[in-house]
């Protein structure tokens, strides 16, 4: 293929485009040609719909469980080399990262206090802010359940892989 692309190889290229799975570069390509051609355009949402309306078409068949796990084992390879060398793995804040949500509340609990003292007495505040610290507690006990979780989760993915 030419550096740039005639318009019958980017005619080509269209079905790759509808299913997505065209390098990066080349879904450029064809999004920069098919702004230009109405003709690619019309048909390149043509062949989108095609696509989605046969995904909904198939019959849903149980996956062979050793291919299940082979399917696994690419995915999680592939999610681990898409993390490059000095990144930190998903779910696992830095040190910042960890208490910068509490910040953000405490800062938000100290507005409102100031506002309804300004506004109302301040008993009114101590209880809006003591119903959002119970909310608060909340949200962070489900984020401690949600992390206990994705650990496991990355815990069974690690088993299936030394299978």
């Amino acid at each position: 293929m030419s550096p740039v692309p005639s318009h019958e190889e980017l005619h080509e290229m269209l079905p790759a485009a509808a299913l997505e799975i065209l390098e990066p570069t080349q879904m450029e390509l064809v999004a920069a040609h098919r702004r230009e051609c109405a003709e690619c355009d019309a048909l390149l949402r043509d062949y989108r719909e095609v696509a989605a309306s046969l995904a909904l078409q198939l019959p849903l068949q149980q996956l062979d469980p050793a291919r299940d796990r082979a399917v696994r084992a690419r995915l999680a390879a592939r999610a681990g080399s898409l993390r490059g060398p000095g990144t930190r793995a998903p779910g696992r804040p830095s040190g910042y990262d960890r208490w910068i949500g509490w910040a953000v509340a405490a800062g938000l609990a100290g507005i409102l206090m100031v506002h309804h003292s300004v506004h109302r007495s301040v008993n009114y505040g101590w209880l809006v802010a003591g119903v959002l610290m119970l909310v608060l507690l909340g949200v962070g006990l489900y984020a401690r359940t949600q992390q206990r979780r994705a650990s496991e989760l990355r815990k069974e993915v690690e088993r299936e892989k030394s299978r």
